[in-house]
């Protein structure tokens, strides 16, 4: 079945867990740059993974992502959490405009192309939620130039892991929301569809 068709009848526990978590663990590639992507809790999640992978040594450089919301500008919020982190000022790129998912891909493509052309980058780490990871990879695997490998980079938060989110109320509303989120796109091609 394609994702395109899925009702939220047919969006059981099982059916969830395959479309929003099988198969998106991190492969421990390097990568030209870490692309965080940015939300509410980005400095608690998502950055302190970004900064890992980092002092790991996966990339020389990462790319924090978010435009305002509610009265901060995601990107410089995440950035002073990674400079907390022993990230260098000169390794942090900032894409501070973006305002969703689309645009979090969309806007970080100019970045990359003002920091190393895009014809220079071979691989992308790409951190997130595990929740979110398989909608923002089929965006940028469909919106960056086809020669950019891009790794799944999970960083895990306390709602929505694959191990708890059917555990609370809370889980559950975040998985379903971003399992119709990902059906959307598949419907209004934002990305091409694909099989479950």
């Amino acid at each position: 079945m394609f994702v395109s068709q899925l009702t939220e009848d047919r969006l059981t526990e099982a059916v969830l867990d395959r479309l929003l978590f099988e198969g998106l663990s991190d492969d421990g590639a390097k990568g030209d740059c870490i692309i965080v992507l940015g939300s509410r809790k980005a400095v608690e999640y998502r950055v302190p993974v970004a900064a890992a992978l980092y002092h790991a040594g996966r990339a020389p450089k990462m790319m924090m992502c978010g435009g305002e919301a509610e009265g901060i500008i995601e990107a410089e919020h995440m950035r002073g959490r990674a400079l907390e982190l022993g990230v260098p000022e000169e390794a942090i790129l900032l894409e501070p405009n973006s305002q969703n998912t689309v645009e979090n891909i969309l806007f970080s493509m100019t970045e990359l192309q003002r920091a190393f052309w895009l014809n220079r980058v071979n691989d992308l780490l790409l951190v997130t939620t595990p929740c979110h990871m398989r909608r923002s990879l089929h965006i940028a695997r469909y919106l960056y130039p086809a020669h950019i490998r891009l790794h799944p980079c999970p960083a895990e938060d306390r709602n929505t892991r694959r191990s708890n989110w059917m555990l609370t109320e809370k889980g559950r509303e975040r998985v379903l929301a971003e399992a119709k989120n990902l059906v959307r796109c598949a419907q209004n091609a934002v990305f091409p569809d694909f099989e479950l």
